[in-house]
């Protein structure tokens, strides 16, 4: 069983996150710019269950290398994010809160700076110890 805090691990991990909030930006400017649509519900998903699905060992048929050359198979981006409707209050036109989505988006933006830092740190970390290791 591969360890969980490993490099690899932890740089998979940041990807989806960085995937997802990129997704989840993406639907909160949708529900931003549809503010003057008629009747128009407001789109979200949920960051930490994408995220746990996302980071579940999917169930896929067994894979084999046919040649030591071959590469592993490894996760890919991520798929199927469950979007929904969210439940807000009508305001008289539809149901777009806007100061509830500009927190959001500033939330997101955090969450998304946040993993892309972590990714940058991790990746320095791993040139300082190529760069030592060739002394």
């Amino acid at each position: 069983m591969p360890d969980k805090l490993s490099f690899e691990s932890t740089l998979n991990t940041l990807e989806r996150a960085t995937t997802i909030t990129q997704h989840r930006h993406s639907l909160i400017t949708d529900n931003i710019s549809e503010s003057d649509t008629p009747y128009y519900r407001p789109k979200e998903l949920d960051f930490k269950k994408a995220l746990a699905e996302a980071m579940e060992p999917a169930a896929k048929a067994p894979m084999s290398r046919t040649n030591p050359k071959h590469l592993s198979p490894e996760p890919g981006p991520v798929q199927g994010l469950d979007v929904f409707e969210e439940e807000s209050e009508w305001n008289g036109f539809n149901w777009v809160n806007i100061d509830r989505e500009m927190t959001k988006l500033t939330e997101n933006d955090l969450m998304y700076r946040t993993a892309t830092e972590a990714m940058l740190r991790k990746i320095t970390l791993l040139k300082e110890v190529i760069r030592e290791g060739g002394k």
